[in-house]
């Protein structure tokens, strides 16, 4: 008896539409991922995945050729949009003690994927998103702050 009814409620939700199959993400998917930890009054920027290529085929592209930009979003802003820039400037431009910091833990002076972190002191009390740009001003890394189901 309860199987019979288990049955039929699953149909009816499936006949009323509120189930249906997820489709393709319209979302763009960085070129490398960067997760976020935070604690302790900090935001750290892992990068975590990359399947960025450099000019000439290289796998990391030299940080004194990067930049960041770091947006706050609040409640009801677009998240898909660039949101208010609150930071920006030369990757190599943050160094190891402000608000912001650049941590090239292998030292090869490249953005490398898996071992390369961004701390923010002190995050404001908004979601933030930091992208890092190549020179022509595309962004390679960003941390999404929305995605599909």
């Amino acid at each position: 008896m309860a199987v019979v009814v288990a049955v039929a409620a699953l149909v009816a939700v499936l006949v009323a539409g509120s189930i249906t199959v997820p489709g393709p993400c319209p979302l763009p998917v960085p070129p490398i991922v960067l997760r976020t930890v935070s604690g302790s009054g900090e935001l750290v920027f892992l990068t975590e995945y990359s399947t960025y290529s450099y000019a000439d085929g290289q796998p990391q592209a030299p940080a004194s050729d990067l930049r960041f930009e770091l947006a706050e979003y609040h409640p009801g802003d677009d998240y898909l949009g660039p949101g208010t820039m609150i930071l920006q400037g030369p990757l190599l431009s943050l160094n190891q003690t402000g608000d912001l910091q650049f941590h090239d833990m292998a030292a090869e002076g490249e953005f490398s994927p898996g071992n390369d972190f961004v701390i923010l002191l002190n995050p404001p009390p908004a979601t933030v998103q930091l992208r890092i740009l190549d020179p022509s001003g595309n962004a390679i890394a960003w941390n999404m702050i929305t995605g599909c189901i």
